[in-house]
């Protein structure tokens, strides 16, 4: 079973069925010191009680709003949790909730299928722009345009996406120098289970997955960005289509050491590198962060919110770097005298 989020014990107990019924009880009549999130997770995993199945719905339903949204925004939203607000905001055409689950990249494809198929046209439109789920997976489409409220306007996205991605058209291929030039920046196999590889076993294993990648259409390479390992991902971002490169950023299974080595690439486009620096996750590392600082193409009003984080030494060479933004440089500047001031 995948971890629930909270990490109160009596909540633990209540989600892998070890509760008796006194504690179902207190939790039924509100009793329990919990936060509503936590009230929110262990509700719906007592939904299959017989005995409780009412009483438990009624609750749900009175949990506010607000704590669902926030509920289904985060990576680690728990499938049953996600799967009830789903329900229950197409049930309600909750139009907030149903738009965060649509960009919530760590969420099941089938929720995408679901509103899909069942979604009011506002949010049929938010789901269009989900293109890189779209490309990389086109029943979607096909259940849009089942869907009653799928209009013209709608309708006439999808041709475009069709016409655009799906018609056959030769793709450039990946150039094979480039990948080996990154290859000392590519990990060992991600499964722990696997002997360590020699430099030569990753380059012909490198190799064996490109020539491979050089065979797909776009869609079938959107897919593999966003579902495959980190080699496939490493190599995908050299296509030189921005939605294969794309796929990779938006990728659930992108670890920080990728988004640190692509934060380094200065090749990289700088929409790319927004959304890098729009990531809450990722700028919670201070690497990153710095290599934000550091790329050219960061915007501006991000790097100056990250260089506010810098430690002292950091500042120290940005301020020696002559290739760095003089905006970033004489910022900076500033700060790192601020900081003697006080430390004076």
């Amino acid at each position: 079973m995948s971890p629930i989020i909270s990490k109160n014990p009596l909540v633990l107990k209540i989600v892998e069925g070890g509760a008796n019924n006194e504690l179902l009880e207190y939790l039924l009549q509100k009793k329990l010191a919990f936060t509503e999130e936590e009230y929110l997770e262990s509700l719906v995993f007592v939904l299959p009680h017989a005995t409780f199945h009412e009483q438990a719905l009624s609750m749900l339903e009175l949990i506010p709003w607000s704590v669902k949204e926030n509920y289904v925004q985060k990576k680690e939203a728990h499938p049953h949790v996600a799967e009830f607000i789903l329900q229950e905001a197409l049930q309600t055409d909750h139009f907030n909730a149903l738009a965060m689950i649509i960009q919530n990249q760590h969420l099941p494809n089938e929720f995408l299928l679901r509103i899909a198929a069942q979604g009011k046209a506002n949010t049929l439109e938010i789901l269009l722009e989900n293109q890189v789920r779209l490309i990389a997976y086109p029943e979607i489409l096909e259940k849009m345009e089942l869907n009653p409220e799928c209009g013209q306007f709608i309708l006439g996205k999808i041709k475009e996406l069709r016409e655009f991605y799906f018609q056959s058209q030769v793709l450039e291929a990946i150039p094979e120098q480039e990948i080996l030039n990154d290859l000392a920046k590519i990990s060992v196999p991600e499964q722990a289970s696997e002997k360590e590889l020699s430099l030569d076993e990753i380059q012909q294993r490198t190799l064996t997955a490109l020539q491979r990648i050089n065979r797909m259409s776009i869609s079938q390479r959107i897919r593999l960005a966003l579902t495959g390992d980190k080699t496939e991902r490493l190599i995908l971002i050299k296509d030189s289509n921005r939605m294969v490169q794309l796929a990779v950023i938006e990728s659930p299974k992108m670890a920080d050491d990728e988004v640190l080595i692509h934060t380094r690439n200065l090749s990289l486009s700088g929409e790319l590198i927004a959304k890098i620096a729009n990531n809450r996750e990722w700028t919670k590392n201070y690497t990153i962060i710095l290599a934000l600082v550091q790329n050219p193409k960061t915007p501006i009003h991000r790097a100056i919110s990250f260089i506010k984080q810098l430690h002292t030494r950091d500042l120290k060479l940005l301020i020696q770097d002559r290739n760095i933004n003089p905006v970033i440089r004489n910022l900076a500047t500033n700060l790192q005298k601020e900081k003697e001031r006080v430390k004076g």
